[in-house]
């Protein structure tokens, strides 16, 4: 991560917090990460902020889309700075980081969870609470879906992997008929 992407996403942070402590933080995060969905999903969006041609409209025009989106004051506030600095290639990296913030904060882990298909809430919501009886911690749950995987799943929480998938039972098949021929 940027040291750039780290200072905007810091500087978020503080104005969140000092506008209305760890609930305004933890909402900055969410209504970014809402607006990178937005932004990801719109190619005339990011068509808008990243052509230079358009540099005179966009801040009138990103205004716009915000202000519909009713996304709260910090959201808007970081997303037009970081516009207007022609900054946006940086965006996924500050939501990461103000993710990071909001869950040290609020004393949360974040689960990135891979798996063949899309998991319902209720599977995410299960695995939610075996996550945290296991891990004595909140835990949010991001799902990466990853056909290679071929069945079950890979979660992993900061440096720790859970890894049940097809994939790596084959893979473990395979070592052990290897040690076993020698």
């Amino acid at each position: 991560m940027s040291s750039v992407a780290k200072r905007y996403a810091r500087a978020g942070v503080d104005a969140a917090f000092e506008r209305a402590g760890e609930a305004a933080v933890d909402a900055l995060a969410t209504g970014l990460k809402g607006f990178l969905d937005s932004y990801d999903g719109s190619p005339e969006l990011r068509e808008l902020i990243a052509n230079p041609v358009f540099k005179g409209e966009r801040s009138g025009t990103l205004r716009a889309v915000l202000e519909k989106s009713g996304l709260r004051d910090e959201v808007f506030s970081l997303v037009l700075t970081l516009a207007g600095n022609d900054r946006m290639d940086e965006i996924h990296d500050v939501v990461r980081e103000v993710e990071e913030i909001a869950d040290e904060q609020m004393g949360r882990l974040r689960a990135v969870v891979q798996t063949v298909v899309e998991l319902t809430d209720d599977q995410k919501s299960r695995l939610a609470q075996v996550l945290k009886k296991r891990l004595n911690r909140e835990v949010v749950i991001e799902v990466q879906v990853e056909p290679s995987l071929m069945g079950g799943l890979v979660c992993r929480v900061g440096d720790m992997a859970f890894d049940s998938s097809l994939k790596r039972q084959l893979e473990l098949i395979r070592e052990q008929l290897q040690s076993s021929a020698h």
